[in-house]
Parts: structure tokens; sequence; C-alpha cells
């Protein structure tokens, strides 16, 4: 029998993203930190303080990420703050305003099976801002204009097996995995 897993996020795609590739080593079950504040720090701070609060409600093994996004056009701004600029501007419209420049994306994963039982996990990928097809919000966030290197297609288009493979959550899930 497969270990239990939680996986902690509000977003379905990734709960499946994740769960595809964790299912294969654990019984895997989404749930959501609700009232969580985040706190502001760096990458690191802010996903060690997740995890911790997440294991501290759930008392069971959970996993958490927390993603960054870097704009070159922008010295790496807004980095760990994305969620902040999505709710300022459409993703849509970052991809028209910051069209034909670099952009890195990366992945932090936070694993905690018992307390004192912590491992990391870090994936990154880079590619460029893209004008979106659309104008609507069909786009999961960045999934709309962020093209990586070495695809010839925006991540909104991918599989779920693509982004496993492509992308800086996948990288990080590999990561992990090889940790574990």
């Amino acid at each position: 029998m497969k270990p239990k897993l939680v996986i902690v996020t509000g977003n379905p795609l990734k709960f499946r993203e994740i769960s595809l590739k964790l299912s294969e080593f654990f019984d895997c079950e989404q749930k959501t930190l609700d009232g969580y504040f985040e706190i502001q720090g760096t990458s690191e701070e802010i996903i060690r303080h997740k995890l911790e609060e997440a294991y501290r409600r759930f008392q069971e093994p959970v996993l958490v990420d927390d993603t960054s996004l870097h704009f070159a056009a922008l010295g790496g701004f807004p980095g760990p703050y994305i969620r902040y600029f999505f709710a300022a501007m459409k993703p849509w419209e970052m991809g028209e305003k910051f069209e034909g420049t670099g952009i890195k994306i990366v992945c932090h994963l936070g694993l905690c099976r018992a307390p004192g039982d912590i491992l990391f996990g870090e994936g990154s990928v880079e590619g460029t801002v893209i004008k979106p097809a659309t104008h609507d919000d069909k786009g999961t966030e960045f999934d709309l204009f962020a093209q990586l290197e070495g695809t010839d297609k925006p991540m909104i288009e991918f599989t779920p097996e693509e982004k496993n493979r492509f992308s800086h959550r996948g990288r990080a899930l590999d990561d992990l995995l090889g940790k574990l």
C-alpha cells in the first residue's frame, strides 16, 4: 500500500500535474490552505513557511509548491511575488506588454513526511514571452504567454505529460524524487 500524500493547492490543474508524476509512489489527495497568509521573504523562506503551516494544519505528509516568475525586462522582478502581479494585470496583458523578452520560471517544492523529515526540490526553465492567441482568461497565469526554450508552442498547449517533461514544476518534481 502506498503512503498517503496531501498535495496542498487550490489549483486543480497543478494537482493533476503533480499527482500524475507522484501517484506511482503516493496515494495523492488535494487539500487547500484556506485562510493562509503568505509571508514576504525569499523563495526559500516562503516555501519553508508554507510547508510548516501545511503540516501543522493537516498533521500528515504534505507537499507544497511555490512558483516564481522573473521577467528579464524588469531585472528579474516580480519573482516570488508574481501572485500580486496577477491581481493587477491579466495574463494576456502581461504577454502583450512583455512580448519578445526573456523569462525564467522557478518552482520550489517542499515535502514534509513527519516533523524534521523535510525535503526540498527545485526546478527552473527559461523562455520567451509571446503574445497570447486570445484575450480571455482561459489561460492559467503565465501558461498563456510563456514559450519555453526548445519548444514551439506556449505552455498552455502542453499536455500534462509534456508539462511534466518540460516545465519548471516537472523539473522540481524530478529533483525531489531524486532525493527520495
